[in-house]
Formats: C-alpha cells, sequence, structure tokens
C-alpha cells in the first residue's frame, strides 16, 4: 500500500512553505495539494475531476480552516460523517489559534491541531511529527 498525503490549502505560499518543510523532513511520498473544500470533497470522494483517481484514501489529510468555497470545518465534518473517509487522520493547520477554532476542531473529531508558525524552521520540528505519524500508521 503506498501512502499519500493531501494537503488543503489555499494559500499558494502557505502550501509551498509546507510542502518545502515536508521534504525537508524526509516525507518522500505523495503529496497532492487541493485548494478549497468543494475541490477536497471531490478528490477524497474520487469525484467530478478527480474521477479517474485511483480511489486510495491519503494516510493524512493537512487542512487549513480558512478555505474559500467549503471551509475547513465543512470538510472536517464531512470527512467524519463518510463511512470510507471517517478513519483518516486529520490534521489541523491553521493560522487560527483561537480556542473556539481549536475546541470545535476537536469536537469534530481531529486527530491534531497545529497553528502555522510564522518561521520556517519553528515549523520543522512539527512536520518531523507528522511524518513519524504518517509513517506509523501505514506499516
Amino acid at each position: 500500500m503506498t501512502s499519500h498525503l493531501l494537503l488543503i490549502e489555499d494559500d499558494d505560499t502557505a502550501a509551498y512553505l509546507t510542502l518545502k518543510v515536508l521534504k525537508s523532513c524526509g516525507f518522500t511520498a505523495q503529496i497532492d495539494v487541493v485548494r478549497d473544500g468543494i475541490e477536497a470533497m471531490e478528490y477524497l470522494n474520487c469525484q467530478g475531476r478527480y474521477a479517474d483517481r485511483q480511489p486510495q484514501n491519503p494516510s493524512l489529510v493537512l487542512l487549513d480552516l480558512k478555505l474559500p468555497n467549503l471551509d475547513g470545518f465543512e470538510v472536517l465534518k464531512q470527512i467524519r460523517t463518510t463511512p470510507n473517509l471517517s478513519a483518516i487522520p486529520v490534521f489541523i493547520l491553521s493560522a487560527s489559534k483561537t480556542d473556539e477554532d481549536i475546541y470545535r476542531s476537536n469536537l469534530l473529531g481531529i486527530t491534531k491541531y497545529l497553528v502555522k508558525p510564522l518561521n520556517m524552521y519553528e515549523f520543522e520540528p512539527v512536520a518531523s511529527k507528522l511524518i513519524f505519524h504518517t509513517d506509523s500508521r501505514i506499516h
């Protein structure tokens, strides 16, 4: 079984930095990036432009909360209520550190909540933990 990660991030700079950090920490598996909540659900359900995608769930989803069209909370809710998606680990990767966003995310069943740091080098230790988490899940 091949592992892959799904990054749901609408900000090009944040997506680029996240990918760069994951790769610099040794994550070598495929990383797919989608830009909004509707595209994320199409991807996960192999619908629309992703109808021909192999129906293998990602080993891990990194989800931003502030997304256009369908926000991260709604994406998380749909993941958790869809039987074939509900077991996917979902890490929130958000600039928000409000108690309300953290609490609401936890209620919806996240695996981990990570606040996007401003400095890439501060994020690297967190990214290493993501890689360990993903690799341990696929063995």
